[in-house]
This record gives C-alpha cells, sequence and structure tokens, in this order.
C-alpha cells in the first residue's frame, strides 16, 4: 500500500474515532486512490427484512453516499459483505474516467472497502445507540429523557412563553389488543403516536411513558386547541376493526403551574390524571390548589386509617327500613360513620380512598363486628332486634376463608345468623360473578340473607339477579329522586319490583325523604323504603330507643 494510501486511511480511523464521518472526511482517502465516487447499498428482502435484494424493486436498496465529487466516472468496483449468510452490503468504488484496470491496486481498494465497512458499520451502530437512548421502540417518537431535555431548552430558550404538561391516557385500548391481538395493538399505538406527534410545534414536545399513555409539554396557548382535538382521534388503516379505522378519546391531566422541572410537573398532570378517573369522574383534569388539597386530605385518610380501626374510630350508624303501610321496622341498614376528633365524617369523604387503596375490606370486616356488637347488646335489653344489614365491598370475595371469617365473626358475638343480612354491591364484572355465587351460596346456607345494593345502576343489573340467589334488591336513590318528574323513572322502578315480585324477592327503595315519593311507591307495589323521611342514620344507643318505643308513621296511597 503506498504510502500516501496509508497515511489518510489512518488519518480516516482516526476521524471516525471521534465524531460521525461526512463526506469531507473521505476525500483524502478517495484522492488518494483515483476514487470519484463511494457508497454502498443495504440490501433488504422483499418482506423488507436485511438480506438479499430484490434487483426488480430498487426500493429494496438503501444507498448510503460517502463521497461524491459529482463527475463522469469510468470503472466501478463492488464488494460484497454478508449478514447471516446472504448478501448484505455492496461497497462500491467508482474511479475517476480514464483509470485503467491496470492502474487500480485492488488489494488496496479491498482494504480499503473492509475499512470503510467497519468504520460506517460502527458509525451506524452508535447512531442506532443514540436513537435507541432518545426514542420509544414500539412507537418511534421521542422518550421521555428526550422529552424531558426539550423540555428545559424549550423553557431556557423561551423564557417569556409558559408552557403546560399533560399526561393522556388512552381510553379503552384493550378494545385494540381484544379485536385484533396484540400486533394490532402495537401497530395502532404506534399510528396513533405519529397522529399526536403532528399536533406539536416545532417547540413542543411528546413522548410515550409506557402502556397506554403519553407526556406532551405545550404552550399555554396551545392548551384549548390541543384538548379540542384529544377529544377525538381518528386513526386509519388498522385492518381487523370495524371501517378499518378507530376514534381514541383520552383522559387528560394537566400540570398548569409555576414548577419549573419537568419530571415534578409530570408528576402533577399524571395525578391529576388518576384524580380525573377514580375520583373526580371526569376526563380532563387541571392540576391547581384545590385539587392539591383533594389529594393531601386523601393521603391524610390513607395515613390515618390503621390507628383509627385499632382505635374504634370507625363506628355503625343505623338506619331502619320502614313498612311504609304499617310504619313498622323491618330491618336496619349499619352504615359506617368515622368518629374523629369528636366530629363525624361522612362515608363519601372516606370510603372511596379505602376502596381505591385495598383498604376497604378490613373496614367492612370491623363494621361487621361493631355492628353483632350492637345486635348482642340490644338482645341483652329486651329488645326485638330485625336483620340488621352490613354492606360488603366485592372486593371481599376474593379475600381468603372470607366465608369462615363473617361466620366466626357472627358467633363469637352470640348473634343469630338469621338476623344478619350482607349487601352486596350491584355493579359487579361478569368474570367476578362465579366466585360471588359461589360466595352467596355458602353464606345462605347458614342463613345469612343477601341483599343486591345499588340495583339498576350498573351494568349487569339482570344477569346478577338471574345468578345470585339474593333475597332483597334495593332500588337506588337515583331512581327514587326522579319518580316525581320522570316518565321513564317510573317505568324503570315499576319494572325492578315487578321482576324482583316474580323472583320472590323483597324489594326496598333507598334515599326517601318526603310522602310524596312514597304514595308513588306503594303504588307501584314497593312498601318498604328507608331515607331521612323516616329517620337519618343514627347511632346504637339512639336505635336502642327507636327499637324500644318507636313506630312511624304510615303512607297512604
Amino acid at each position: 500500500m503506498k504510502k500516501e494510501v496509508e497515511k489518510e486511511l489512518q488519518k480516516l480511523i482516526r476521524t471516525a474515532t471521534n465524531k460521525s464521518l461526512v463526506p469531507e472526511d473521505f476525500e483524502g482517502i478517495c484522492k488518494s486512490v483515483n476514487v470519484v465516487r463511494m457508497y454502498y447499498d443495504i440490501s433488504f428482502d422483499s418482506n423488507g427484512y436485511r438480506g438479499v435484494g430484490d434487483e426488480k424493486n430498487d426500493s429494496h436498496f438503501q444507498v448510503v453516499e460517502l463521497y461524491d465529487l459529482k463527475v463522469k466516472s469510468g470503472i466501478k468496483k463492488v464488494f460484497t459483505f454478508f449478514y447471516s449468510g446472504n448478501e448484505y452490503v455492496h461497497a462500491c468504488i467508482e474511479f475517476a474516467e480514464g483509470i485503467e484496470e491496470q492502474d487500480i491496486d485492488m488489494d488496496t481498494c479491498g482494504i480499503l472497502a473492509d475499512v470503510i465497512y467497519i468504520l460506517v458499520s460502527r458509525q451506524n451502530m452508535r447512531l442506532m445507540l443514540d436513537y435507541a437512548e432518545s426514542h420509544d421502540a414500539l412507537t418511534g417518537i421521542p422518550n421521555l429523557k428526550a422529552v424531558s431535555s426539550k423540555y428545559m431548552s424549550s423553557v431556557v430558550r423561551n423564557p417569556d412563553v409558559k408552557y403546560v404538561v399533560l399526561y393522556i391516557n388512552v381510553k379503552d385500548f384493550k378494545y385494540i389488543n381484544d379485536r385484533g391481538g396484540v400486533h394490532l395493538g402495537d401497530f395502532a399505538m404506534a399510528k396513533l403516536a405519529k397522529k399526536l406527534e403532528g399536533y406539536i410545534r416545532e417547540d413542543e414536545g411528546i413522548c410515550r411513558v409506557g402502556g397506554d399513555n403519553f407526556a406532551f409539554f405545550i404552550r399555554r396557548d396551545n392548551l384549548e386547541l390541543m384538548l379540542d382535538r384529544l377529544k377525538s382521534v381518528r386513526v386509519d388503516g388498522l385492518i381487523g376493526l370495524r371501517n378499518n379505522s378507530h376514534r381514541f378519546s383520552f383522559r387528560i391531566g394537566v400540570s398548569d403551574t409555576e414548577v419549573k422541572e419537568f419530571g415534578a410537573r409530570l408528576e402533577e398532570a399524571s395525578t391529576a390524571c388518576i384524580m380525573g378517573r377514580s375520583v373526580l369522574k371526569k376526563d380532563v383534569v387541571i392540576y391547581n390548589l384545590e385539587l392539591s388539597e383533594i389529594i393531601n386530605y386523601n393521603n391524610s385518610v390513607v395515613a390515618a386509617f390503621a390507628d383509627a380501626l385499632t382505635g374504634n374510630e370507625f363506628v355503625p350508624y343505623f338506619q331502619p327500613k320502614v313498612n311504609m303501610c304499617t310504619g313498622e321496622i323491618l330491618g336496619l341498614e349499619a352504615l359506617c360513620r368515622w368518629v374523629r376528633n369528636g366530629e363525624v365524617v361522612e362515608p363519601m369523604d372516606f370510603i372511596p380512598q379505602l376502596d381505591r387503596k385495598g383498604m376497604i375490606t378490613e373496614l367492612d370486616m370491623a363494621m361487621l363486628e361493631s355492628a353483632c356488637k350492637s345486635i348482642s347488646k340490644w338482645k341483652k335489653m329486651g329488645l326485638k332486634v330485625p336483620v340488621v344489614s352490613v354492606n360488603f365491598s366485592k372486593k371481599n370475595i376474593f379475600v381468603p376463608d372470607i366465608e369462615r371469617k363473617i361466620i366466626s365473626i357472627i358467633d363469637n358475638n352470640d348473634v343469630g345468623c338469621d338476623l344478619i343480612e350482607i349487601e352486596i354491591t350491584e355493579t359487579v364484572h361478569e368474570s367476578e360473578i362465579s366466585r360471588l355465587i359461589e360466595f352467596v351460596r355458602i353464606l345462605k346456607n347458614y342463613g345469612i340473607k343477601i341483599s343486591i345494593d345499588d340495583f339498576g345502576t350498573g351494568y349487569s343489573s339482570l344477569s346478577l339477579i338471574h345468578n345470585i340467589n339474593a333475597d332483597e334488591v334495593k332500588i337506588d336513590q337515583s331512581f327514587v329522586k326522579r319518580l316525581a318528574y320522570e316518565d321513564k323513572a317510573v317505568m324503570l322502578v315499576e319494572s325492578i319490583i315487578n321482576i324482583a315480585e316474580r323472583l320472590n324477592m323483597q324489594v326496598i327503595a333507598e334515599g326517601v325523604e318526603n310522602a310524596e315519593e312514597g304514595r308513588i311507591l306503594l303504588k307501584l307495589g314497593c312498601k318498604i323504603v328507608q331515607g331521612f323521611y323516616y329517620e337519618k342514620p343514627v347511632s346504637c344507643e339512639k336505635t336502642a330507643d327507636i327499637l324500644g318505643s318507636h313506630s312511624y308513621r304510615t303512607i297512604k296511597i
């Protein structure tokens, strides 16, 4: 090899160790061997995989120019490299016009091709690693690290611009996987990501943060437009879905605070999104002081739960179930109250938080224990005690040996199983039905009654009463409130009453607050109610007074 060629080759290698190669870096070595154009192609098969190229279709070759003087060339030499036994890379060297075969040192050119292949492969690998480090593997859009860096750059470059951060969750993405499989799900996610990426401006950013979640940072003056766009995003080309397309909608949390660090703002937006889904039941929630106070309160509830449970701060208040025709008390419902620092905390201020954190099962068992102790106390006072119902979250049915634990609590307090009724929520998922059937069967074998609470508010009402051998259905108060002015509510309640009667189930209506609601229910065939018209939930001691001496006024049609 000529000294000049060797020198230029060494120079090229040193350059490649410090930076990515550009055409000018190849100029010295090319001139030393009279090369006017140098390039290589990566061949792909007909399916787009690396391998033997399709000679009839140039689109299967990715040509990478290394050096080109833009002059007419003469002899062309091709050096073939292999990948898994197939042709993969063709290194092409074109010599200046007038150069003859005898003027070409093939050994030098072969070494040159080898070195170029090694250097360029290394360079491509570096680019691939850089790309992988800053882009999401599935969708090809930037990842969290890249967007976080871009956010800080945008904030520094545009100090007068206010940016907001969005955390968005794709609604019901499982539908895509269920309909078309994981491959369609991945394809749809990639297409959706590219569609969303097209919504941002040059100084804004988007990334996928895992699963079916994305994050944006955008100018505040672009927020209204972005939220409008995100109401419905159509993606086409999804073979296997209806019309080969799908409209995506989102749950969105927005951070519009003065916090500067991207990670902290993304946490705010994520929290807002989660609160929207689990607590506020809103698709768009903006993180602000009010939301922060709600979160802090929820956290304080969870933190205080263990000590409050040990300290017997959770107590049952009882609300009578009354026969409107006779004024007789036919039952009691034990409703949980939290007596904290002398103040009574209402259930909606702590039950949802404990339910989300998986603590509700402990609370339910504590309420059953307290209700049984109250019954035992009333019996010792010589009072006639009606059936007492206790609410049970559907989460309880998956607690190991839950039935045995329930029976043990009842027996340990010397309370007959015939005095206990378990109220289960109506909104149960189909996947839970089989376990719920077993749960109910075992409890009824012991003589415990079963009530279906909030009937008509979920998605499995008829399925539940068809599969569950319940003793009672409770018409949700949301229907009762509309009876006086909505014909549809009247028809629905009447249907529930007729179905329950034909299935030999007792019907009770919740939330009755006035005589007019009671009269309408009587006309429809429902005699038993509970609500403020008769009594608010009261303490164990007050309930004892009611059981000992009280009968309620009747309602006449």
